[in-house]
């Protein structure tokens, strides 16, 4: 009966042996999942972080407003453009066809006095940018002292610098709205979307109201 009894002893302690040695590596391997889990979840939020502080901040655009005009003549949309972390660039326009045919960026500028009347020809300029009634006098007409004419040409790029205002105002920048579909009252409001060089655009709602 003793030796049976040291036996069974021996027995249960190496049996409380080996439950501690297997118990105390699942534990340690507990340990690691959790860290290695926490330094991931660490990793992402740094990753989130640095992606919304990277995200540049784009051109913004205020007071967008169109002039009136008549179906078959012109008009023009103003603006003004504020650049953000970056230096960009106003490219281009468009418009529905139901609201014209063509928007360009246009540039108000005063004509020499002594130009010839060969540059004035009508294959030159639209008849309807040359109508008074479609432009205010501030695009279109003499500068009143008799020193030239103001006219209007398109441009490729109106540049707009990091963090400055650029104005799309009458007698400066504007966009050109050519052969209206539509009468423009006073009221009424107008889709155009605008690309800049940095590849990103911008739909802009102007409404129409006299100058």
């Amino acid at each position: 009966m003793l030796n049976t009894s040291r036996t069974a002893r021996r027995r249960l302690a190496v049996a409380g042996a080996l439950l501690l040695a297997t118990a105390g590596p699942l534990a340690a391997c507990g340990d690691d999942d959790e860290d290695a889990s926490s330094g991931t979840d660490a990793a992402s939020e740094d990753t989130t972080s640095q992606d919304d502080a990277g995200e540049a901040v784009a051109v913004t655009v205020g007071d967008p407003w169109a002039r009136p005009g008549t179906a078959g003549g012109n008009s023009a949309i103003y603006m003004e453009l504020t650049g953000g972390d970056e230096d960009d660039a106003l490219v281009g326009a468009e418009v529905s066809e139901a609201v014209a045919t063509d928007a360009q960026v246009h540039e108000t500028v005063m004509e020499s006095g002594d130009m010839g009347s060969g540059e004035m020809e009508s294959g030159d300029m639209g008849s309807g940018e040359m109508e008074s009634g479609d432009m205010g006098s501030g695009d279109m007409g003499s500068d009143g002292e008799g020193n030239g004419m103001m006219s209007m040409q398109e441009v490729e790029s109106v540049a707009i610098p990091a963090g400055e205002t650029v104005a799309l105002e009458p007698g400066g920048y504007h966009i050109m709205l050519l052969g209206l579909t539509e009468d423009l009252v006073v009221g009424d409001t107008v889709e155009v979307e605008l690309s800049f060089e940095s590849g990103a655009s911008q739909r802009v709602t102007a409404e129409v109201r006299e100058p």
